[in-house]
């Protein structure tokens, strides 16, 4: 399973509603329906054709929701993804899991949409290969037990390999929509992988490696953790290409092949310039959509560029433009040669911006553009004045060590002594002190006994409070 999904042969129904009669609004919703969308259609990264995509926003009814699924998986032939945002509720009859739709009434369980029939619509896609469900709700983990966690699961059940169901909280946990956001917790941090890549990993994302670097970002953050089960080899469902860039110590040399190449492949097939600008100033498409429809324009066909450049400076002033796509445009107007050394120190200010205004995934976000532009010590400064921001969890500063040690190996020793103090931080839950102690290893082999001694004490539970939540 390590290619990417079928353009064709995949089918991709995405669900959410924003608002309801009955329970509170969430708004986020919205946005995530777009960004996912946007992600699994954007050829940088996964490349599913638009024409095989349905989303169903603010659905009338359960019935609605059920037959595109079943259309769907009949239509499929390859990657079958199913994805809901909105609330989820458990029966009062059966403490199954139900998805909302608008109009669901907390008392009336036939008025949300059962799990269990999602997963038999699920099922009777049998010409596809790959299934992959992914639930961003409130007791999410429910469609991984009940009936779930019988003999006649999902993954069983469908008789081909590759089934994964990803949820964004256990059976008995609510997801977290913080208010103001432009994503749910969830989505926001699933689509920032997507669209930055996981360092240490293949040159395609399956869905076991986006787990293992969404649980990792989500619990430095004190945020619920995503819940994952597969079975046949789920796990190996490639989703995305892997857009990390990479720089080293001694050449700073990026990898920004995959881009480049698919610039060329647009030139060869023929790229419409006008029908691209159009979507550049389409304001239905997402931002990182048109950000990047932008660069590939401008970077293919050079007498569009100071428009495309205008055009992108116009949209970073909008009142919904995050962060995380600051940074991607200060990165790529640099790249385009437009006010260039201006784009780099405002890159260098937002990875340095005071937390809490600068999110840690922004910041870094940040650092990452620079280190594509080759401002190593840009990057590098930026990087320090994350690990030395105290108002940042110091679970949250070690990934940002990790991370910088991987990419600067010169700077190794400053990033092990920000790890090696998160290790011994009890109120960092046992499961990530024991991560972070594994990450000390890999990046220097000389702390391995140092390091296993400390993570059988914590296995032990000689260290007290070592299971205390942050």
């Amino acid at each position: 399973m390590s290619s990417l999904p079928d353009p064709e042969g995949s089918r991709v129904v995405l669900v959410g509603s924003a608002e309801y009669r009955h329970f509170e609004d969430l708004p986020a919703v919205r946005n995530n329906l777009s960004g996912i969308a946007g992600a699994l259609t954007d050829p940088n990264i996964c490349g599913i054709s638009s024409s095989v995509l349905r989303v169903i926003e603010q659905p009338k009814s359960p019935a609605e929701v059920l037959d595109f699924t079943y259309d769907a998986a009949e239509g499929c032939t390859d990657t079958l993804i199913f994805y809901f945002a909105g609330h989820g509720l458990t029966s009062p009859h059966s403490d199954d899991l139900l998805l909302a739709v608008p109009d669901t009434h907390p008392r009336r369980p036939h008025s949300a949409i059962r799990f269990d029939d999602v997963r038999m619509a699920i099922l009777s896609a049998r010409k596809a290969p790959r299934k992959l469900i992914i639930l961003d709700c409130c007791f999410s983990g429910r469609a991984m037990v009940g009936s779930m966690n019988h003999s006649v699961d999902l993954a069983t059940r469908s008789e081909v390999e590759g089934s994964y169901i990803l949820t964004a909280a256990a059976e008995t946990k609510t997801a977290l929509a913080p208010p103001g956001d432009h994503y749910t917790a969830f989505t926001g941090e699933f689509l920032s992988l997507l669209d930055e890549g996981c360092e240490d990993a293949l040159s395609n994302l399956d869905m076991g490696t986006l787990y293992t670097h969404l649980y990792d970002r989500l619990a430095a953050k004190a945020r619920p953790r995503p819940q994952q089960r597969n079975r046949n080899a789920g796990a190996s469902i490639v989703l995305a290409r892997n857009r990390y860039i990479r720089a080293s110590s001694g050449n700073s040399t990026v990898d920004l092949a995959r881009l480049a190449d698919y610039i060329e492949e647009q030139k060869k097939a023929g790229m419409d310039p006008l029908k691209v600008r159009a979507e550049v100033l389409a304001d239905h498409l997402s931002y990182q959509a048109r950000m990047r429809k932008g660069f590939s324009l401008a970077h293919s066909f050079p007498e569009f560029r100071e428009e495309v450049c205008e055009a992108l400076v116009a949209m970073g002033d909008q009142s919904d433009f995050s962060l995380s796509d600051k940074a991607e445009l200060l990165g790529i107007l640099a790249r385009l040669n437009w006010k260039s050394d201006l784009m780099k120190r405002e890159l260098l200010e937002l990875a340095k911006a005071s937390h809490p205004y600068g999110m840690l995934s922004d910041r870094a976000k940040a650092c990452n553009q620079l280190a594509a532009l080759r401002e190593r010590d840009l990057a590098i400064e930026g990087h320090m004045s994350i690990l030395m921001d105290s108002e940042i969890s110091l679970s949250g500063r070690s990934l940002q060590a990790r991370h910088m040690a991987r990419t600067f190996p010169e700077q190794k020793n400053v990033a092990l002594r920000v790890m090696w103090a998160a290790s011994r931080d009890q109120s960092i839950d046992a499961l990530r002190r024991i991560s972070i102690l594994r990450d000390i290893c890999d990046l220097d082999p000389k702390c391995i006994d140092k390091a296993t001694r400390l993570i059988a004490e914590i296995k032990n539970g000689s260290i007290s409070n070592v299971q205390r939540k942050r």
